[in-house]
């Protein structure tokens, strides 16, 4: 029983211990986290479109990031640092 539970925690830990990289920009949280279902050109695919004449254009900051750390609809809630969405909404709004 001991080794079942000290396999178990073994395999918890090496599972959870692995850090993620930071990505360093706007583009390169897009093309790795969004551009799967906004298009690579922001066109949408399965999400919308998020281009300068969208409805998401018009919306405010914190409805960017309320969207992307919590989801809406059918888009799942990404695991992004603070800093990530920041980098990323400014990337989208540079494309203006």
């Amino acid at each position: 029983m001991k080794r079942i539970i000290f396999l178990i925690f073994v395999i918890f830990t090496s599972c959870t211990s692995t850090e993620i990289p930071e990505l360093t920009s706007g583009e390169e949280v897009y093309t790795a986290r969004c551009s799967a279902c906004h298009g690579s050109d922001f066109s949408g695919r399965v999400g919308p479109s998020l281009k300068a004449d969208s409805n998401a254009a018009q919306m405010s900051d914190s409805y960017w990031v309320q969207t992307i750390t919590k989801g809406m609809g059918s888009m799942p809630a990404q695991r992004l640092t603070d800093n990530e969405v920041t980098l990323v909404i400014e990337f989208i709004k540079s494309q203006y």
